[in-house]
Order: C-alpha cells, then structure tokens, then sequence
C-alpha cells in the first residue's frame, strides 16, 4: 500500500484521517515537525499531508525542508487548516505546497485529492493571490518596527524610513523565493 507521511498534533484529527484514507494510503504519523523531519531523513513517501499549525511553528518550515530535500523534493505537500484562507493559502503555495484545504474536510473531496495527488500531482493555481499587504508600524526602546501579516514578516530599523525600507526589501525577496 502507498505509505503516506501525515503531520499532525491532534489525536483526534489522526483517528479521523486514518479513517478518511482507508483504502487508499497506509499513513505514518508524525505528531510533530520534528518528528516528520526525522521520518523524511530516514523514509520516503508518496505524499505528505500536514496541519498548518504546531506548537513549535507552521507546516512552512517543514514544506522549505522538504522542497530542499534531494529525496523527497518531488513528493507532493497538501496543508491543511482550520484557519484556512485567501491569504494562508498563498503563503502555503508560494512555500512549495501543491494544495491547501481548509478543515472540516469534505470526506469525499478530499479523497480525490489524495488520489490525485498520489497518480498526478499537480500545484493548485492562485485564485485570488496576495497582491496587496497592510503592515503595521510602532516604535519602541529598541526601535520601529514593522510587521505584515501576510507575508508574516516583521523588520526593525532606527527611524520609519528604515524600517520601510528594510519592508520592501524582505517583502521583494519573499515574494521571488516564493514564486
């Protein structure tokens, strides 16, 4: 059976992906990012379906580790949230992820996503991507900083000039890396 690596913390959301999968994928567990980046090193899989959110960070971290793996840069990612919007899924994409999907999963949908993704990966086109952000500047001892929180970038310079500056800059390199 075709060994899939799920990334997920809930144990509730484990029992029911199992079920979800039944018949069509044997899943090995990892309740963790670490756990799953120690899966990755020593296994391969078919396919990786991950939460968005950890207690230690977000499924980005691992989706960067696994597009910069030689063995498994290939392996199709699909995040899923319950948080899932407009500006998540673009992140999510734009990170390397193939498909995002927002929870409570629609059994039967996303039973054909996975089959998909396990006969013909594909990468699901940005309907409505992040053309515009809105960043929130404030100043401090230390002081102005300034994060966005759709790129989830914050910058800190010496006065407000610098500190748009340095925005632009990080928000301009973001968005290359991410395309």
């Amino acid at each position: 059976m075709i060994d899939v690596l799920y990334v997920e913390d809930s144990t509730t959301a484990q029992v029911l992906m199992r079920k979800y999968l039944e018949g069509i994928a044997m899943l090995t567990i990892a309740p963790s990012l670490d756990e799953a980046i120690q899966l990755l090193r020593e296994r391969r899989f078919k396919l990786m379906i991950a939460d968005y959110n950890f207690r230690e960070g977000n499924s980005l971290q691992l989706i960067q580790y696994v597009r910069t793996s030689p063995m498994h840069h290939q392996m199709p990612v699909i995040v899923i949230s319950s948080s899932m919007d407009g500006p998540m899924l673009t992140r999510i994409l734009r990170a390397g992820a193939n498909d995002g999907q927002a929870k409570p999963l629609h059994v039967a949908e996303f039973r054909t996503l996975v089959t998909q993704m396990l006969s013909a990966p594909y990468v699901r086109s940005l309907e409505h991507p992040v053309i515009d952000v809105t960043c929130f500047q404030w100043r401090s001892h230390l002081g102005v900083h300034e994060f966005c929180p759709e790129l989830n970038l914050m910058v800190t310079g010496a006065t407000r000039e610098e500190a748009v500056d340095q925005m632009r800059a990080a928000s301009s390199n973001t968005a290359g890396a991410r395309m």
